[in-house]
This record gives C-alpha cells, structure tokens and sequence, in this order.
C-alpha cells in the first residue's frame, strides 16, 4: 500500500477526513450540476431559436455564470487529483528515488507559489467586483455571482497545492 493511500485512510477516519470528503463531495456535485445545466441551458436554447423561433432573453448569462462555476471548479478538482498537463521529463531520465522525490518537491513549490499569487489576485478582483456592484445586462444579476467561482476555484487549488507541497516534502524525508 503507498503512503499516499495510508495517509488518505488514516485522514478519512478523523473529524477533518470528513469535511476533507465532503469538500470534494461538494466539488463533484458542482461539477455534474453546472455540466448537465449548462447542457440544458444551451440545448434548450437553441431548440427554442431554432425551432420555435423564440428566444430567451438572458439564458447567455445564466449559463455563463455555470460555466465559471463548471470551469474554477474542475481547475480546483484537477488540483486535488494533481492531473493536470504535466511535461515530467526529468524523472524519466532520474532513477534515483530521493532526487526524484526532491525534483517533485520543487514543482510544488513552484506550483503553490504561482496558485498563492493567482489566489490573492482572485481575491483582489473579487473584493473589487462586490465593492463596484456591477450587474449583467439582461437580468441584473450582481457580477460577484460569477467572479466569486475564480474565488473559490482558486482558493481551492492553493489549498490543494500546500496540501500536496507538505507530502511532497515529507516523502523527501522519508526516502
């Protein structure tokens, strides 16, 4: 069994392995919510436009609003199963296990850096967007509704980012 799997079966039995899983039970329920309403939306849509000859005024920026949630969401998912685009071509040619182990340490650093700067940057445009009250169009829906899914997706891949930056640290110690 790896590290990862023990250390993810000994969390799961605590008060925070709780709200660890239902983090990310929340995260996937966003994900197949925003995913099937943004099908809906857009198939509904155009049946309507291009059958009926009827539009819906503003449905653009309901679906608008689940694709920033949709999007955000799956950056902070894929930050969590860490599988995301990666071009891993030194461990190819690495054998040893402590360099590698090291090499994965420094990417994660490196990661969580950029994820803490692009964070405060979604909490800046977020606290700007609550404090200038902008509003859409056609429905008037406040543009904090949207913007606030880059606050969340974000803080959630800074989260995910320290959480694999201290394993990724600690498994350099252990090898």
């Amino acid at each position: 069994m790896s590290p990862d799997l023990k250390q993810e079966q000994n969390l799961n039995k605590t008060w925070l392995g709780l709200i660890w899983n239902g983090l990310l039970r929340l995260q996937r329920t966003i994900l197949i919510l925003t995913s099937i309403l943004i099908v809906l939306g857009i198939s509904i849509t155009a049946i309507l436009r291009y059958v009926f000859k009827v539009d819906i005024f503003g449905m653009e920026e309901i679906i608008v609003i689940f694709a920033f949630w949709l999007y955000f969401t799956g950056g902070a998912y894929g930050s969590y199963e860490r599988s995301h685009i990666s071009a891993d071509i030194i461990s190819a040619y690495v054998k040893n296990e402590r360099t590698k182990s090291i090499i994965k340490a420094a990417t994660s650093l490196i990661t969580t850096i950029l994820c803490l700067i692009f964070t405060w940057w979604a909490v800046q445009f977020f606290i700007w967007s609550f404090e200038s009250g902008g509003k859409s169009p056609t429905l008037g829906i406040p543009s904090v509704v949207p913007k606030s899914a880059i606050f969340f997706g974000f803080i959630l891949m800074s989260f995910y980012s320290i959480v694999h930056l201290i394993n990724d640290i600690r498994a350099c110690f252990d090898k």
